[in-house]
């Protein structure tokens, strides 16, 4: 059963975009923490990523990031997660820094992407929602 999942930074943008494809899966995952099924990280480097591309698209990213936190729990960057990323197998670098910022949570239990490939050195499970939902309710 999964408790805690790490959500990669384009699954908080399917949401506060509303991109039309991905918004209803993403949804779905936080209304699974609402209802007290899971605990959802992200990484600092996440809120700093969706604040700058909110701000492109017209939204205030003081309002997006203040509703964000009122979700999540936020993992923090640290010099260990740069170092460790040099040396990974990890050909996307802000990939690697979430999987060793995701690495550093006391008994996650997934990575939720939509880009799997990108996460191919993780020993962290990773899927995308649509499998995470699946996993979920079976």
């Amino acid at each position: 059963m999964f408790h805690r999942i790490f959500l990669d930074t384009n699954i908080l943008l399917d949401v506060v975009l509303n991109r039309e494809l991905f918004v209803a899966d993403a949804e779905k995952i936080f209304l699974l923490q609402d209802e007290g099924h899971l605990t959802i990280y992200v990484s600092a480097l996440t809120l700093a990523n969706v604040s700058h591309i909110v701000k492109r698209n017209g939204k205030d990213p003081y309002k997006v990031i203040g509703s964000i936190l009122k979700w999540v729990e936020v993992v923090d960057l640290e010099l260990n997660h740069f170092e460790k990323t040099l040396a990974s197998q990890f050909r996307d670098f802000e990939d690697g820094l979430q999987f060793f910022s995701a690495s550093e949570i006391n008994s996650i239990d997934a990575i939720i992407t939509r880009d799997k490939s990108d996460f191919k050195p993780s020993t962290i499970p990773v899927y995308t929602p649509q499998e995470f939902l699946k996993h979920f309710n079976s």
